[in-house]
């Protein structure tokens, strides 16, 4: 149900006059900010892929760090608008470049031909996944042993806070955790996963309708062989 939702209202959103609004641009800089500062990467060797991607601004803020970047979404409207930007800025496919792709197809082909990665990340977007269980285990599998994983998202605030007044554009369709995450979700789902070395930690603080919230970096190792 939320992956069909959340492709319709992505692709709905990305074929209107799509303009990337200022807080979400801030957002992904802080989010991009904070992974770079928890993972070493290299420009010459590290192999990134962006999951679920939307339309790059994360991609774009990391990618100088890396020597490649692979963005990755359900929407092929957003899709479209991420290669249009690395096709503008005249960057080649190898450097930058995002698929279609559901990681939790029943039988999943590999858009990758192949190639595993160095670091998995994603930013503000596992609340809209219904199993993040099931979306962390697909992901580690996409990683080289010895790999990393990074989320960030919203660490749940507390019952004082009115989520219908905060997040009115968190349509029970398309966001299956709303309010964000508590510390011991992640940690269990990235520890059923396989992942070693799991940190979890606050990373980035936003505000919102003058409360103050607080995004969190969650990191994982998949073992060497």
């Amino acid at each position: 149900m939320y992956t069909t939702a959340n492709e319709a209202h992505f692709d709905r959103l990305a074929s209107e006059t799509y303009k990337a609004s200022q807080s979400s641009i801030e957002l992904a800089k802080r989010a991009g900010n904070a992974i770079l500062r928890h993972y070493d990467f290299d420009d010459e060797s590290t192999e990134v892929m962006d999951f679920a991607c939307g339309s790059g601004l994360l991609s774009q803020h990391i990618a100088p760090y890396a020597k490649s970047v692979v963005g990755v979404d359900i929407s092929q409207g957003m899709v479209d608008l991420y290669n249009m930007f690395a096709l503008n800025q005249g960057l080649l496919s190898e450097e930058l470049r995002a698929v279609r792709f559901d990681v939790l197809a029943s039988s999943p082909q590999d858009p990758f031909n192949g190639q595993r990665f160095d670091v998995v990340v994603c930013a503000s977007a596992y609340h809209h996944f219904e199993s993040i269980e099931d979306v962390t285990t697909a992901l580690v599998s996409y990683l080289k042993p010895g790999g990393t994983l990074i989320v960030v998202d919203l660490i749940q605030p507390g019952e004082q806070v009115n989520l219908d007044e905060l997040f009115p554009e968190h349509e029970g369709s398309i966001v299956a955790h709303r309010g964000g995450f508590k510390e011991t979700t992640i940690v269990q789902a990235f520890e059923k996963s396989g992942l070693q070395e799991v940190e979890f930690r606050p990373a980035v603080n936003v505000k919102k309708k003058g409360q103050s919230l607080q995004l969190f970096l969650a990191k994982g190792r998949k073992p060497s062989l």
